[in-house]
């Protein structure tokens, strides 16, 4: 009989990717290209491209945030996007 038994982790459901619609927009449009980080601080960075935040927005009419309805992934885009700059603050 081993003197230390591994002990199993019980099978839980896997937590959602996102946790708030914000957050599923800043995914989306970081998964599309229309927003990079900055590689030296960390900062998000708004590209301007348009084809990128085209993506996004077919995005997100495909794959919407659970329990939203498209006007709301929309304006939540709508709402990340314009509060990243296309600078870095501390570059």
């Amino acid at each position: 009989m081993p003197s230390n038994p591994q002990r199993k982790l019980p099978l839980n459901a896997a937590r959602p990717a996102y946790r708030t619609l914000a957050g599923w927009a800043l995914g989306t449009l970081m998964d599309e290209g229309a927003v990079v980080e900055c590689p030296h601080h960390g900062h998000r960075i708004d590209r301007a491209d348009p084809d990128a935040w085209n993506r996004a927005r077919a995005d997100a009419w495909r794959n919407r945030y659970p329990g939203a309805s498209l006007e709301a992934c929309i304006t939540a885009l709508d709402e990340v996007a314009r509060g990243i700059g296309d600078t870095c603050p501390d570059c």
